[in-house]
């Protein structure tokens, strides 16, 4: 490149800002933005239709890029493989603060919605123990065998019981735990001491 194109590159631009300065439009046309017009968006910012109706010489389009350009907005975070890689490592086991220290500057939202684009899910955590014997090995077993408390319920013919914690009120459904045991081939069985 000669210095001499670069020279009039540089006058032709420092024509082109004059004359949009002493015309007040931009080259396609559009009127310049006044301060008083990004005050307003600054404003009113998340609500793009009241700016709209605001500033009536802006398209929809043309305040949500005006938005951007003064960083009102989120910027969008670009994953690299990288990233994408160590998410896939992290994300079924690692807590909330694990991922967050993991990905800087990544709100936890944009990790899940990232997770769940790449198709990455959270195992599952481990039930609570309930006190009572017998419902805490039933759930056991039915964690191993990979069976939901409303398939659990399904199979036992137990309407909500196991979905719905029925033993909180506490009163023990006996019944339901038979039924739920033979579900899931098991036996009840009484022990004297």
């Amino acid at each position: 490149m000669q210095l001499r194109w670069a020279a009039r590159g540089a006058k032709a631009a420092a024509m082109a800002r004059e004359r949009i300065a002493k015309t007040g439009m931009a080259p396609g046309g559009a009127p310049i933005w006044t301060d008083r017009e990004l005050a307003l968006l600054a404003v009113i910012f998340p609500d793009y239709e009241r700016a709209v109706a605001v500033l009536e010489r802006r398209s929809y389009s043309a305040v949500k890029h005006r938005a951007r350009s003064m960083g009102l907005t989120d910027c969008r975070h670009i994953w690299t493989g990288a990233e994408v890689a160590r998410l896939r490592k992290l994300y079924p086991t690692a807590d909330r603060q694990t991922l967050a220290a993991s990905f800087p500057g990544v709100p936890f939202s944009k990790i899940e919605a990232k997770a769940k684009h790449v198709g990455l899910h959270r195992l599952r955590r481990p039930l609570k123990q309930t006190g009572i014997p017998a419902i805490d090995q039933i759930r056991a077993r039915a964690v191993e065998l990979n069976v939901s408390m409303v398939d659990l319920d399904a199979m036992a013919k137990t309407k909500t019981y196991f979905q719905k914690a029925g033993w909180i009120r506490g009163v023990v459904n006996y019944r339901a735990i038979g039924r739920a045991a033979t579900a899931l081939d098991g036996l009840v069985a009484v022990r004297w001491s």
